[in-house]
């Protein structure tokens, strides 16, 4: 009931902010180009814009991180880039859950914190140069697939463990859940600008089941089957079942709603 109350109080502003669909454009092609390796230097593929400027990239332990700046919203970014092979992820997929937090009820899938803790001192390292370089702390971290699910953790322990930067926006597509109860309502508390975009019948979103024990992040955003329609979701305090929740678990099977986010075809096979 307290951890309720303080949520309630921590996102009267931020969980109601208006959905800004141009701030998810932008996110939506910097989540993409993480998957176009052949023009990522120069910049040059279908979805990396002149809004963007890209500046480096890294790669360990097969997941890829690209960092750039956006003066328009003075922002360094971070995207992630998702899985290769969807279909081969979903059938290996590990489903355990990991305390690596001074709150032991924190739980997060061990598979997303144990891939992120191996690119964090990369991720610390360029972030610190990329700050002085831009004279700016504030972030904009966004990723597709897996890279949804990365960006979720690396938020939450940047937040959690108070590094000097400000996360503005975390912005994600069709991201798997991550952690449990007790982590959604905590990241909940944090003063972000959070939007979880899921499409249709996309069936990532729903994996790990929520009958073992996970739960999303609040603030998602629900696209009609075309893209042409989405539902602003109530979500606060359980995920909403009028939105993706409301295909489960016979109808929350497409890999390719996974693919196409706001008309934009995603992966290494998309638009690059």
């Amino acid at each position: 009931m307290l951890l309720a109350l303080f949520f309630v109080l921590a996102c009267a502003n931020l969980c109601t902010s208006q959905y800004n669909i141009d701030l998810v454009s932008n996110a939506l092609n910097i989540s993409q180009a993480a998957y176009c390796l052949g023009n990522m230097d120069t910049w040059s593929c279908a979805t990396c814009t002149d809004t963007n400027t890209y500046e480096t990239k890294v790669e360990i332990k097969g997941e890829l991180v690209i960092f750039g700046y956006n003066q328009y919203i003075d922002s360094i970014f971070i995207g992630f880039r998702g899985s290769s092979n969807i279909q081969n992820w979903l059938s290996n997929i590990q489903i355990i859950f990991e305390h690596p937090y001074e709150d032991s009820n924190i739980a997060v899938d061990k598979g997303f914190y144990d891939l992120y803790h191996s690119l964090k001192p990369s991720i610390e390292t360029i972030l610190s140069n990329m700050s002085m370089k831009y004279n700016t702390h504030r972030l904009l971290i966004t990723g597709h697939s897996l890279g949804g699910a990365l960006a979720t953790v690396t938020a939450f322990d940047m937040i959690y463990h108070s590094l000097p930067y400000d996360i503005n926006y975390l912005i994600t597509f069709g991201s798997p859940r991550v952690g449990n109860y007790d982590f959604s309502a905590y990241f909940n508390l944090f003063q972000v600008y959070t939007k979880r975009i899921t499409h249709y019948y996309d069936i990532v979103p729903h994996v790990p089941e929520e009958f073992l024990g996970y739960m999303h992040i609040s603030n998602e955003i629900w696209y009609n089957e075309d893209n042409s329609h989405y539902a602003i979701c109530n979500d606060q305090y359980e995920e909403d079942s009028s939105c993706s929740d409301s295909c489960a678990p016979t109808k929350c099977t497409s890999t390719s709603d996974h693919m196409y986010y706001l008309n934009v075809s995603m992966g290494n096979d998309g638009f690059c």
